[in-house]
């Protein structure tokens, strides 16, 4: 399990230049998002994957039971998000996260981003969810970037309120990336590396995505697959109304 400690990093580095990511902080374009939503909604290619690397790989690293408050906002099961731009391990995270999140809704201004260019797997093509948001009739979701690639870490996240502070501080080991699953279960760490998007830029990404044989899509939907599957679990109402959980892969990995 991989652990970002985000205290630890700005001790010794700064979240990097924007100037070295034209793309950075640019609204994904909606052709993108449309062909993501086809890869995240394609349930014979998220059948095929399973857990993928997600299980198999080095880390192995999966969401842990707790006994929380349920975490709802407007009376849909909530998931939450922590992280930071320059953090590669978020990055490879928010690859599964978004496609995760797709099978029940659906994202506005969700921004391209690149890991920091002076930490380990430099520069690792991911999204940042800094002014996204997130629309679905059945789920909410929440996510947080403490550290945005261009303010040397010295801002945090505005929405980032005592109730989702307290949140973080009791369930997480106080790094990133952390996935708080409606208080139900919490991942802390990634679960696959980010060493599987190494040079390949977004739209490489999105076609190796598509074959199930290739790593990286052994790795983006099998984490993907890993947080659907969680996102279900003991959600009856879930099991009831989207298609995402009703797939034999959710049943094998929280079976």
């Amino acid at each position: 399990m991989i652990v970002v400690g985000i205290a630890a990093y700005l001790l010794v580095n700064n979240s990097g230049s924007k100037s070295g990511c034209p793309l950075c902080g640019t609204p994904v374009s909606q052709s993108f998002l449309q062909k993501l939503s086809q890869v995240a909604n394609n349930n014979t290619l998220a059948n095929k994957v399973g857990s993928g690397l997600a299980v198999s790989g080095p880390y192995a690293n999966l969401p842990k039971p707790i006994n929380g408050t349920p975490l709802t906002l407007n009376g849909e099961p909530q998931i939450m998000y922590v992280g930071g731009d320059f953090c590669p391990y978020c990055a490879v995270s928010r690859w599964g996260l978004v496609i995760a999140m797709m099978r029940f809704g659906n994202f506005t201004n969700l921004s391209y981003m690149e890991s920091s260019p002076t930490d380990v797997y430099a520069d690792t093509p991911t999204f940042t969810f800094t002014n996204s948001t997130y629309h679905s009739n059945i789920v909410s979701f929440v996510g947080f970037e403490l550290v945005n690639r261009d303010d040397n870490g010295n801002v945090t996240n505005p929405g980032f309120t005592t109730h989702y502070q307290n949140i973080y501080s009791t369930y997480s080991s106080g790094g990133i990336p952390f996935v708080d699953f409606e208080n139900k279960s919490v991942l802390n760490g990634a679960t696959v590396t980010p060493q599987i998007l190494a040079g390949s830029d977004w739209n490489q990404i999105l076609a190796n995505i598509t074959n199930s044989d290739t790593l990286q899509a052994q790795g983006v939907i099998g984490e993907a697959d890993i947080f659907t599957a969680y996102i279900c679990k003991d959600n009856q109402a879930l099991n009831m109304t989207a298609a995402a959980c009703r797939q034999s892969y959710v049943k094998a990995i929280i079976g």
